[in-house]
């Protein structure tokens, strides 16, 4: 297959990773793009966790657990599989480093099972992936920093203070599950993760650390976990071993990402493609013409033809279609 027909695909990766999102929370998004650009069997990716020195001290002072090392996904149908596993059952591995030998950022790997080996054009389709990864991770906003997004799936777990869970359900333990694999874990629903473990010592010490808040944030595949933790039973400070800590935990898809899903419902070329995000973010045809590099003339036909595709008369118009009733991260 020429690599020229798949510039709709190309295009499509490129503005997915410009919006501003982390890439632990576009990877699922990215890799289907991925496996028709490149065609492979399995798709890998692992990040590494850029730890701030205040997690170590506060582990240190607070006795929690501090943030994993690093982040792993997996587009396989078989999850139970190690990343080594996999490698090693795998007839040929492509691999490209994220980031830069001084700052290493991660890896991404395809792994092929049977067919013919990668060529120097799947090593240069990859090179420009990881391109598009790099940039996506360096431009990344904090997760839920002024962001809007759509709540997805919401539900609770309850624990005490000392980390064991006493009820989780159906929902909080699918979620949990999600990020234990992402850090490579076993989720043990009998104990709260690390996150959640850290929300559960912010309201234990709250009034010896009144800055740490019971709320935090956190990259998952295909969206972001927002959590936050406080007291559900009544008891004196003495008596803290007997309480209840609840953790109400919401699954959002940030609006770019919401967004951007939208826009492949309708055959758009490129550059309409493009326009069509910008203005979906907000801004209108400014935010559009700030992003791009294209003429008066050429945004005015873009605006137009995105509008017929949508059926729409209007940017209020667009907006309703591509932005749904959000809820602020």
């Amino acid at each position: 297959m020429s690599r020229k027909k798949n510039s709709r695909q190309w295009a499509r990766l490129r503005i997915l990773c410009a919006g501003g999102l982390h890439l632990m929370t576009l990877i699922p998004d990215a890799l289907e793009l991925v496996r028709e650009l490149i065609p492979n069997s399995a798709s890998q990716l692992f990040l590494l966790a850029q730890r701030a020195p205040e997690d170590v001290q506060e582990a240190n002072v607070l006795g929690v657990l501090p943030p994993p090392n690093g982040y792993f996904y997996s587009d396989s149908v078989d999850f139970g599989v190690s990343p080594h596993v996999a490698r090693a059952r795998a007839q040929h591995v492509l691999e490209v480093r994220l980031g830069s030998a001084a700052r290493p950022l991660g890896t991404l790997t395809l792994l092929r099972d049977s067919g013919p080996a990668f060529d120097k054009d799947d090593e240069e389709d990859l090179g420009r992936v990881a391109n598009y990864f790099d940039h996506a991770l360096r431009h990344a906003a904090g997760a839920g920093a002024g962001l809007s997004g759509v709540i997805e799936d919401e539900a609770m777990l309850l624990a005490t203070t000392s980390g064991d869970i006493l009820f989780l359900s159906d929902s909080a333990g699918a979620l949990l599950g999600q990020l234990a694999s992402q850090e490579q874990q076993v989720f043990d629903r009998r104990t709260l993760p690390p996150f959640c473990l850290r929300l559960v010592e912010s309201v234990v010490f709250g009034e010896r650390y009144p800055w740490r808040l019971p709320a935090g944030t956190l990259e998952l595949a295909g969206g972001v976990l927002e959590a936050r933790a406080q007291w559900m039973s009544a008891g004196s400070h003495d008596a803290l071993h007997g309480r209840t800590v609840g953790i109400f935990l919401k699954f959002v898809v940030p609006m770019p990402l919401r967004i951007w899903r939208a826009l492949g419902s309708v055959e758009l070329s490129p550059q309409q493609m493009e326009v069509a995000f910008w203005m979906g973010l907000g801004g209108g045809r400014e935010a559009a013409r700030s992003n791009m590099d294209v003429s008066d003339a050429v945004l005015r036909d873009c605006v137009k033809a995105v509008y017929e595709k949508f059926g729409c008369t209007s940017e209020a118009g667009l907006n309703a279609i591509l932005r749904p009733a959000v809820s602020r991260m």
